[in-house]
């Protein structure tokens, strides 16, 4: 008897992320408020990439309330709650999370065609550069922030991708001595850094002696994938950086190509694992029947070794594989019945794991994993950004705009100061 395929409910979906537009969050959220800005940019994609289409008055909104978090020493803070009332807007903190999603989010509602060139528009670009090249220690890695004068925060490889992003949004390719040229981050350096955290099984870290992660994977191989990105972005890319900051790929792509194993939900369903005792999902099967093909019911993705499977998981693994252009197949038919039967939820969204109610990160991620994997109903995707391709296509614009506006600038700045000798 031929299995029927599942179903991806793209109205529950939709109804979902507008019921997250629209309404408060549940209260869970309160402790995130810090981060609002990429919530708001989840909800906004999401419903780009489900091709619902925005008020324009929203717009005008979102656009009023992202420019307002950025910060006059560059970089946007992720939320008001970032300043004490009371405070001036410079004694916050701008982080480098918070502007990669203020720059996708401001792409996300911004026009399409040329009227796009103005989606950053009100974006100190310079200021925003210099900030980011601060942001770089000598060893290459970035922190989150400035405190002190000095970057803080860990150094491992999400800051690179976020720097990496933050890099292809802003600065382009400028004449050389054009007003609109900035100094650039230390290119070799960042990717002599992440070439340092591939571990003894293959995987990415943020140093060779740490746990290999699948997201740290993804974050170390879409930051090198970026930096050999063009202007353009459906004008390919060389893969020079992903070539030299990989010191093993062969081993690499076979760490991720691990990361799919057979889930077997019936017999979690039989041993009555309890999803409160944070259980879910454990039971796996025997090492000899590991192999994933099509005939597999479903084909879960963890992010490291012998850990659960995670909705997150599927677009970490299968996004990295993506970007390596990998000859590895993974269990497409089964990694689409694992998130479309498993974690789908039946109010829209989907939840972390089998049992857990919908949240807005593993989501937009679960909607990311089913757009690699061509799900009708479901825009084209950026893999190295994670956004919608029309997206990228604004920001490509929009940088240009950018950069047209402060050689404009200054030819009129000089421009006067001649008038004024006369």
């Amino acid at each position: 008897m031929t299995r029927p395929e599942p179903v991806f409910e793209k109205d529950r979906h939709i109804k979902y992320w507008k019921r997250c537009h629209d309404t408060y969050l549940p209260s869970p959220y309160t402790a995130s408020d810090s981060t609002r800005l990429m919530w708001a940019c989840f909800t906004y994609s999401a419903l780009d990439i489900l091709h619902v289409p925005f008020d324009p008055e929203d717009v005008a909104n979102v656009r009023t309330w992202v420019l307002n978090l950025q910060h006059p020493q560059g970089g946007f803070c992720g939320s008001p709650a970032h300043v004490y009332k009371g405070q001036a807007a410079d004694q916050g903190h701008a982080n480098l999370a918070a502007t990669f999603f203020a720059l996708v989010l401001l792409a996300v509602v911004a026009e399409h065609g040329e009227a796009g060139a103005d989606a950053y528009a009100g974006v100190n670009r310079q200021q925003t550069l210099r900030w980011l090249r601060r942001l770089q220690r000598d060893d290459g890695s970035f922190g989150q922030n400035m405190w002190d004068g000095q970057p803080v925060g860990g150094r491992d490889t999400r800051h690179s991708y976020l720097a990496s992003s933050v890099r292809w949004m802003l600065r382009g390719d400028p004449e050389k001595g054009s007003a609109a040229e900035e100094e650039d981050i230390d290119m070799e350096s960042i990717i002599r850094h992440i070439r340092r955290g591939q571990t003894f099984d293959g995987g990415l870290a943020e140093a060779s002696s740490h746990e290999s992660h699948a997201g740290y994977a993804y974050c170390s191989v879409a930051a090198l994938s970026l930096l050999d990105r063009p202007l353009r972005f459906s004008d390919g890319t060389s893969h020079e950086a992903v070539l030299r900051g990989t010191s093993d790929r062969d081993h690499l792509l076979k760490f991720l190509a691990d990361r799919q194993f057979v889930y077997l939900a019936q017999d979690e369903e039989e041993e009555g694992v309890s999803h409160d005792a944070g259980e879910e999902n454990f039971i796996m099967a025997q090492l000899d029947s590991l192999n994933i093909d099509d005939s597999c019911d479903y084909g879960g993705f963890n992010g490291r070794c012998n850990k659960k499977a995670d909705t997150c998981y599927c677009w970490w693994a299968m996004g990295t594989l993506r970007m390596l252009d990998s000859g590895f197949d993974i269990g497409a038919s089964p990694a689409r019945r694992y998130l479309l039967e498993i974690t789908q939820h039946r109010i829209g969204g989907f939840s972390k794991v089998a049992g857990a109610p919908p949240d807005l990160y593993h989501a937009y991620l679960g909607l990311a994993g089913l757009a690699l994997l061509g799900e009708s109903g479901i825009k084209e995707f950026d893999v190295g950004l994670c956004c919608s391709i029309e997206t990228t296509a604004k920001i490509e614009r929009a940088r240009a705009g950018l950069i047209q506006r402060a050689e404009q600038d200054a030819q009129s700045e000089q421009e006067d100061r001649f008038w004024e000798q006369v």
